[in-house]
């Protein structure tokens, strides 16, 4: 399965999806959600597939929601499908994967895309790669990171980066534990390929099993309140006037 915003690759026994709109550095739009879920799903039922890798094409992971395409949303409905019926699939499906899930991350990583990073199992990060939870910048939400980020993320850090919206280096994102392994870019996929080697000599049985363990530490119950807070932010007048700031390339006054 190969989109135009999503490739899908079997390499070995991992199934490799590379977000592919590095013009926008892989802005998540909404095909690329619902390709995204669709890889995924895909991954999750192939038994030749026993780990996942999600990276970026190009020259940045994804620097989130693309906020062009979704600036403004012509109804409550339009909002309401968004985030029901593309936003939240996505999630339900990489939450679902009993797969490892690596994410290699190449690039700058910010709003959802930073998200993606943080719910994969183990994060692989250039040193030249920069996080950022980022989506209240243009009055949005990183709301899944306030669901799954305290079981992951040490100290206050994780409030700091949603309230603020500041970037923060691929070192100190895993000194507060949002990443795993910090490597130079040209180490990048040899490190990669040394995880996948070491993910190959455990029972794929004993992974899938730890990972039902992490997902019943999701709680349903957060997740509702995550999603309805996410379309109370995208259908405030702080987000149209946010995002409309974000097209122009200018600061918005809030």
């Amino acid at each position: 399965m190969t989109s135009s915003c999503v490739s899908y690759e079997v390499r070995g026994r991992c199934a490799w999806l590379t977000m592919n709109r590095p013009q926008v550095l892989n802005a998540l739009s909404k095909e690329m959600f619902r390709d995204l879920a669709l890889a995924l799903a895909k991954a999750r039922k192939s038994k030749k597939v026993r780990v996942v890798a999600i990276t970026g094409a190009g020259q940045s992971f994804s620097a989130g929601l693309d906020i062009k395409q979704v600036d403004s949303f012509a109804s409550q409905t339009e909002a309401r499908n968004f985030v029901y019926n593309l936003v939240k699939p996505f999630w339900d499906r990489l939450f679902d994967c009993d797969k490892p899930i690596l994410a290699v991350v190449n690039g700058p990583a910010y709003g959802a895309g930073a998200e993606i990073a943080l719910t994969s199992d183990i994060v692989i990060a250039s040193s030249k790669s920069k996080f950022a939870f980022s989506g209240g910048r243009v009055g949005a939400l990183c709301c899944i990171s306030g669901v799954v980020g305290p079981q992951l993320m040490s100290g206050r850090k994780l409030v700091e980066m949603n309230l603020t919206g500041n970037p923060f280096s691929a070192e100190a994102a895993r000194e507060v534990g949002l990443v795993t392994h910090v490597v130079p870019e040209d180490r990048l996929m040899e490190t990669a390929t040394q995880v996948l080697e070491d993910l190959e000599r455990v029972s794929p049985i004993s992974n899938s099993s730890f990972k039902h363990i992490r997902r019943e530490m999701i709680s349903s119950g957060a997740l509702d309140v995550a999603y309805r807070e996410l379309f109370r932010t995208i259908t405030s007048p702080d987000f149209r006037k946010g995002a409309k700031a974000f097209v122009a390339k200018e600061a918005p006054k809030y």
